[in-house]
């Protein structure tokens, strides 16, 4: 009996050394059931760029349709003043008319009418007045309306730039949140040495420039190379992605909006097997970025803050869709 009491003590102790040992080498072992705080921080700070990113092309946006907007403005202040005087000129002839219509009117008695040339003639000077004022009344009726409507649109136009502003005011809030998120991470430190991005090509590839629009626009992208990106600037010193694509586009003079999205929205969309030099590849579910396809598989684009314009494989970031400006959309 005591041999088989040993027997069960010494397997329960071996059991239980097998399984301190399992625990030991568990929590010995590397990545088991333990996140890399390295590779968590590298994975939430690649998250915060491309969200500030996305911000900032909002803002471009924004930005944008203020630049609109305050035009609009320009434009109907600048016909308010001439169709007051307009009303105001209506009016005092409406006036005049309607004050000699009174005074022909209502000297009506008997004497007047003895004395007139004939009665005939009387009559006819009051159908006369009567027109003419009908005629100024109806003119300054409408006047008025085109007044009225004017107004309206300043009113809807202002209210429209209000909701814009708050707009404006909301995503440099979330902007701010987001570099603060960055600068804890320790993406500022990068950010600040102004560094070529990591997979940028230093392999001395040239493309060709073709002497048309997309040629100007590709001779323009290029030429941009290690200059420094910043955010909302569309050269001719910094430039933030889509400022860049539609600098260089400017450049062949084609017009496009200051944001990936709206890039995205305004060239005819292609297929990845007729991509030619100067077509825009666009990168990101959001939209968020954009590049220039400058050949041989390569794009020219300015990355993020602290980093500069750079030649990269097209395929560096997950892409969305080609598009060509309206130029040659053939």
């Amino acid at each position: 009996m005591g041999s088989i009491r040993n027997s069960r003590s010494t397997a329960v102790l071996a059991a239980a050394a097998l399984v301190a040992g399992l625990a030991v080498g568990a929590l010995a072992a590397p990545g088991a059931g333990h996140a890399d705080p390295v590779t968590d921080r590298q994975r939430q700070l690649a998250t915060a760029w491309q969200e500030l990113e996305g911000v900032i092309e909002r803002f471009n946006a924004v930005r944008d349709d203020l630049r609109t907007t305050d035009a609009q403005l320009e434009r109907v202040n600048s016909r308010t003043g001439p169709l007051q005087a307009r009303v105001d000129a209506a009016q005092r002839d409406t006036d005049e008319v309607a004050a000699a219509l009174y005074r022909s009117g209502a000297v009506t008695s008997t004497a007047v009418l003895i004395s007139a040339p004939s009665p005939g003639s009387f009559m006819d000077q009051l159908a006369t007045l009567d027109h003419l004022q009908r005629r100024r009344t109806d003119a300054l009726r409408r006047l008025k309306a085109d007044k009225d409507a004017l107004q309206r649109e300043h009113d809807e136009l202002n209210g429209l730039k209000v909701r814009q502003r708050a707009q404006q005011q909301e995503l440099g809030q979330r902007k701010a949140t987001i570099e603060a998120q960055v600068k804890r991470l320790g993406g500022d430190r990068a950010a600040r040495g102004a560094r070529t991005p990591s997979g940028a090509l230093h392999d001395g590839y040239v493309p060709v420039f073709t002497d048309d629009a997309a040629g100007r626009a590709v001779r323009y992208a290029f030429s941009q190379l290690g200059k420094v990106y910043r955010w909302g600037a569309d050269g001719p010193d910094t430039f933030d992605c889509s400022g860049l694509t539609m600098a260089a586009w400017k450049a062949a003079g084609v017009v496009l909006p200051h944001n990936a999205a709206r890039q995205k929205k305004t060239v005819t969309p292609i297929k990845r097997e007729d991509l030619r030099p100067g077509d825009l590849v666009f990168y990101y579910k959001d939209v968020s970025h954009v590049g220039m396809y400058i050949g041989d598989g390569r794009v020219v684009e300015a990355p993020r803050a602290g980093e500069r314009i750079s030649m990269r494989l097209l395929d560096y970031a997950p892409i969305v869709g080609y598009g060509r400006p309206d130029y040659a959309a053939g």
